[in-house]
C-alpha cells in the first residue's frame, strides 16, 4: 500500500488532484491520508510515519514545496506540482525527487511516475501490525479481544450448523474453518476499516480475509491455508485485492 498526502494552497486543486488519483487508486494500492491547503499546518501536523508519498505544490505561501519536502519528506517519495517549469533544475539539484508534474494535473503522467519511481520502492508492509492483541468495541455494551494473526476470515455468509450469521452480524473464523466468535454485531464495511492496518481486506460485500493466510488465487477464486472454504472476489474489488496481495508479498 502507498499512503499519500496532498499539499496545495488551492483547495480546488486539492479536490481535483484527489479525484483524479481516486480513479486509479485501486490499481496501485494508493491510500489518501489527508489533504492540506496550508503548508504551515502540514509542517505542524504531519507525522512522517503515517505516509509514504508526498504530492506537494512547489510554490506556496509559508513553506514552499521544496522547504516542506526537506522538512517532512526527506526520506519519502516526493512529487511536485507546479504551474511553471523554471524551477525544475533547482528542484533536481536539491532533492532526490520522484517526479515533477505541471498543472493542470495529468493522471497519465502521474501513472508513469508511479510505475517508474514509486511502485516497488515503498515498503509495502508499513502499517501492517502483527502479533498483538486487539480490543474491538461493538457498540456501547460489548468489547471483544482477539489476536488478528489467528483470524483467517470474517463473513456474514458462512453457515454454522446450517445457520447463517444473524442479521447485521458476522462470524470470525480461524484455521480449518472453525468459528472463534459467532454473531458479532458489526457491519463488514465498518470492520474492514478497523482491520485494514492488520492486513485484512474486504473481497466482497459479505467477507473479509486475512491476506497473510492466502494459499492460492486463480482469477477471482481464493483459497486460504488450512481452510476448505473457497472465496470469490467481487468484480469491483478484484483490482484492489490483487494489488494488495502483490504489495504484501513483494511481488
Amino acid at each position: 500500500m502507498i499512503r499519500y498526502i496532498l499539499v496545495d494552497d488551492d483547495p480546488k486543486t486539492l479536490s481535483y488532484v484527489k479525484s483524479k488519483i481516486d480513479t486509479i487508486a485501486n490499481n496501485y494500492a494508493l491510500k489518501h491520508i489527508k489533504s492540506y491547503s496550508s503548508s504551515i499546518n502540514a509542517f505542524k501536523e504531519v507525522d512522517e510515519t503515517d505516509y509514504d508519498l508526498l504530492i506537494v505544490d512547489f510554490e506556496m505561501p509559508g513553506y514552499n514545496g521544496l522547504e516542506l519536502a526537506q522538512n517532512i519528506g526527506a526520506n519519502k517519495k516526493v512529487i511536485f506540482l507546479t504551474s511553471t517549469r523554471n524551477n525544475e533544475q533547482n528542484v533536481i539539484n536539491h532533492l532526490d525527487i520522484s517526479g515533477y508534474l505541471s498543472k493542470p494535473f495529468a493522471i497519465e503522467e502521474f501513472e508513469i511516475i508511479l510505475k517508474n519511481k514509486v511502485v516497488g520502492r515503498v515498503n509495502s508492509k508499513i502499517g501492517i501490525q502483527k502479533g498483538e492483541s486487539l480490543i474491538l468495541s461493538i457498540g456501547v455494551n460489548q468489547d471483544i479481544g482477539f489476536n488478528p494473526d489467528k483470524i483467517f476470515y470474517i463473513t456474514t455468509s458462512k453457515n454454522i450448523k446450517g445457520e447463517k450469521a444473524n442479521k447485521n452480524c458476522v462470524h470470525f473464523f480461524k484455521e480449518n474453518d472453525e468459528v472463534i466468535s459467532p454473531n458479532i454485531r458489526i457491519s463488514i464495511n465498518a470492520l474492514s476499516k478497523k482491520l485494514e492496518p492488520y492486513g485484512f481486506e474486504k473481497i466482497n460485500q459479505s467477507t473479509i480475509i486475512n491476506l497473510s493466510k492466502i494459499n492460492r488465487r486463480f482469477n477471482k477464486e481464493l483459497t486460504l491455508i488450512d481452510c476448505n472454504e473457497t472465496f470469490t472476489i467481487a468484480d469491483h474489488e478484484k483490482k484492489g485485492v490483487t494489488s494488495k496481495i502483490k504489495w504484501l508479498f513483494g511481488i
